[in-house]
């Protein structure tokens, strides 16, 4: 071919090619990207030049290729005297992106800039698709299409010539690639080929557009406090690393309801605020919440942040169903900054906390400030000793109550061995001090205490050994193993004396996860002194289709009774109750995990159980979880509890699942929750419908049926 030849042809390409652009960037820039200079590959059955007329046909199969891009179509011609490209028959033209388009007739003219095009529908590159009667090309980026529909439906497979589930169609569809937007004159949506809405002007961004201001999918609730709600969410989009949402909420029974939510990324890290205000017809009071999250890194060692959550009220947040709301009874803001290097560790806290509880007051409720850690372990020595150092200091203070500082530090030093024979022997030795200074004591529970304020100091050294003899078998396919644990533990009595307040162990729960701790408590303000011996067995079998089963036992003997423990905790007496946990998965879809506390004084009776099971896969599985638990609480003496839950999730159909839920309180033989949800989901439509009954009393808070719906299609959120 000749050099003119393969220079026109070039030039056709060149035109075609950007005749259905989706791309926003200049047409120079995607030149380069998508490799317009790269060269042009061109078969067919016919090639020929009229120089007479500068006329370039290819006929018959044509195929151009260009980088990524290719053109079919059975002819192809351009004419050099009137700047005219022509491809028709069969036109196909892929782009870089993915885009699909197809055509019967296609004609460029005016420098590239213009055109028509008949008969032409289109693939998007996210599955979406469309069609038009005919289709213009105005001024180089702008494509306005005549009778033209849009959806991101799937056709059916059995018959592509019925409706899809939802689809948009315009007397005049207009494509701007410079605003990224397709707008719609005469609009009207359907569904299942129903008109269901109309408008005279309608538009959403096209398929580049990753985020765009608009309206979000509404949701509606129906239930006592609102009767009648839904909610209409805005997205605007502020810049590339920053946007807002506001939710405003209508509801026939109480009062206006506003939400927002702002997030943003800088160069060391990212930010979200969101919070709420509601002002209630019904109770006249205004109520809302603010939250906030923040994490930044300062260097490659050091990062810092906060984590604030705040509510005008102990029952709003449940009550307006705020999302990721804290499941205990404690609203918890921190900040925070900390510092991670080798095998060094320090951090700095400042902890508030407000109560969720009716009967405690939130000025008694104390704010931590500082809360200081910091932990260090050491190179191994020559026989893989190991030296660890950790320190911790906090100051709490109350509007009404004792204030409290404390100082600790622990210096500990671990030694293992590995016998010949397999045995495994660890001896540990630390050495712990803690200082407490507190004002405005009560010398009724502090005897002692002189005045307004009391000092106090402990010391507490600990020497442990532990030792472990792994014995492991290979029995035809599958590994078994029988570990024997012994840990002897030697401290003094004392170090919980009255003068020492107790903050942050005034919950705790004796498991098998703590069984061989040096102190059950999990904070610093009690210890479990005095010489003890920790004794347990672990077994286990493992196959090589991923089951295995696995047992975990023991139990606690102390020199003598201690009465640091509650009779409920099951360390009261000389023997400690018996824990345990049992995992059985006999393959991937199975799993049973049970875990259990026995007296060890009354015939092996139950005083926690603890059972959960999942079956099924992902999409099709019924999860059941047991509890019977007694309250070790030192100030809220709970008593017995006995709740059962159970939720099932199935994959109906391809597109069609649900989801059942059922929480029962045992003890008082009543379901706390019931729960129903019925969701549809395609590749362009997705619609959850849900019922849910709360059986709660909290003050305004009252057993209520929630009737709700949520949907989304696809293309426009």
């Amino acid at each position: 071919m000749s050099a003119r030849r393969s220079g026109l042809l070039h030039a056709a390409i060149l035109a075609l090619l950007l005749s259905y652009s989706a791309q926003t960037q200049a047409q120079t820039n995607e030149a380069t990207a998508t490799g317009t200079n790269a060269p042009v590959l061109l078969t067919a059955d016919r090639l020929n030049y009229n120089q007479s007329l500068g006329i370039v046909t290819a006929e018959g199969k044509v195929e151009l290729s260009q980088g990524s891009r290719t053109l079919l179509a059975d002819m192809v011609s351009y004419n050099e005297r009137d700047d005219k490209v022509t491809a028709s028959g069969n036109v196909s033209l892929m782009e870089s992106n993915g885009n699909v388009l197809f055509a019967e007739y296609m004609e460029l003219t005016g420098g590239m800039r213009n055109g028509f095009i008949r008969d032409v529908s289109f693939l998007l590159s996210d599955m979406s698709r469309g069609a038009a009667v005919q289709a213009e090309r105005k001024d180089g980026n702008r494509t306005i299409m005549k009778k033209a529909v849009y959806t991101s439906c799937s056709l059916c497979e059995s018959d592509p010539t019925r409706a899809p589930l939802w689809q948009v169609k315009g007397r005049e569809v207009e494509h701007n690639e410079a605003e990224q937007n397709i707008k719609y004159r005469d609009a009207v949506f359907e569904m299942f080929g129903i008109p269901i809405l109309y408008s005279p002007y309608f538009s959403h961004p096209d398929p580049t557009v990753n985020r765009r201001s608009g309206f979000l999918p509404p949701r509606y609730t129906n239930n006592p406090f609102f009767q009648q709600a839904i909610q209409a969410p805005y997205f605007y989009v502020i810049d590339d690393y920053s946007d807002l949402t506001v939710t405003p909420q209508y509801s026939t029974r109480q009062g206006p309801f506003l939400a927002t939510d702002y997030r943003q990324r800088t160069a060391r890290g990212e930010f979200q605020i969101d919070g709420s205000v509601a002002d209630e017809d019904v109770s006249g009071d205004v109520r809302g919440h603010i939250r906030a999250n923040a994490a930044f890194r300062a260097t490659d060692d050091i990062t810092y942040g906060a984590n604030i959550l705040r509510s005008t009220d102990d029952t709003y947040l449940s009550r307006y169903a705020i999302q990721d709301r804290p499941s205990g009874n404690t609203l918890v803001s921190r900040i925070y900054g900390e510092a991670i290097n080798n095998r060094h560790f320090a951090s700095l806290n400042a902890f508030s906390f407000q109560n969720q509880l009716a009967r405690v007051r939130n000025s008694t409720v104390p704010v931590a400030v500082p809360v200081m850690d910091y932990s260090a372990v050491f190179e191994p020595g020559d026989y893989g000793g190991r030296w660890g150092l950790d320190a911790n200091m906090v100051s709490l203070m109350r509007d009404q109550g004792t204030d409290m500082r404390r100082l600790s530090s622990t210096v500990s030093w671990s030694q293992p061995y590995y016998s010949p024979s397999g045995e495994v022997i660890t001896a540990t030795a630390l050495v712990r001090a803690d200082g407490y200074w507190s004002d405005d004591v009560n010398q009724s529970l502090v005897p002692g205490a002189t005045g307004d304020s009391a000092a106090a100091g402990r010391v507490l050294p600990v020497v442990a050994l532990d030792w472990r003899y792994p014995m492991i078998r290979d029995e035809g396919r599958m590994r078994q193993l029988i570990e024997p644990i012994i840990m002897g533990v030697v401290s003094p009595y004392g170090g919980n004396r009255s003068d020492i307040p107790n903050e942050d162990s005034v919950s705790f729960e004796f498991d098998e996860t703590n069984l061989f701790s040096l102190s059950r408590f999990p904070g610093y303000d009690r210890w479990d002194g005095g010489p003890k011996l920790n004794y347990g067995m672990r077994m286990a079998a493992y196959g090589e289709s991923a089951g295995y089963v696995e047992f975990l036992a023991g139990q606690s003997l102390r020199a003598k009774t201690d009465d640091t423990f509650t009779a409920a905790s099951g360390l009261g007496d000389q023997f400690s109750d018996y824990v345990g946990r049992l995992t059985v998965s006999p393959g991937r879809y199975i799993q049973l995990v049970d875990r259990v506390r026995l007296a060890q004084n009354s015939g092996f009776e139950v005083r926690r159980h603890e059972l959960g099971t999942t079956l099924g896969s992902t999409a099709n599985n019924i999860s059941i979880s047991y509890a019977d638990l007694t309250s070790t609480d030192f100030l809220r003496q709970t008593g017995q509890q006995e709740a059962i839950a159970a939720t099932m999730r199935l994959q109906l159909t391809k597109y069609w699942a649900t989801e059942i839920r059922h929480t029962r309180d045992l003890k008082d033989d009543g379901s706390l929750l019931n729960f129903g949800g019925l969701r549809y989901t395609d590749e362009c439509f997705d619609i959850i419908l849900f019922a849910e009954r709360t059986f709660t009393i909290n003050r305004d808070i009252q057993p209520s049926t929630t009737v709700g719906v949520r949907f989304r299609i696809a293309s426009f959120n």
